[in-house]
């Protein structure tokens, strides 16, 4: 079995959320927020180590000319 990497303390998914402004999906939606938080997890794994502050795992969006 691999060994599971510890990159520091654990989160406390709930008082994130609530400090993002979602006191009321953790308190309705427990379940939900702490699945959407493995989840969120689970992609920022997946896009790597990211050393530069400005790069991104996706190309940067651009505004199309609609006239």
């Amino acid at each position: 079995m691999a060994a599971k990497k510890n990159s520091g303390p654990a989160l406390d998914v709930n008082a994130v959320a609530r400090a993002a402004g979602l006191a009321k999906a953790v308190g309705d939606f427990p379940d939900d927020v702490a699945i959407a938080a493995r989840s969120a997890e689970s992609a920022r794994s997946a896009a790597g180590a990211l050393d530069l502050l400005n790069a991104e795992p996706w190309p940067p969006m651009q505004v199309r000319n609609t006239k």
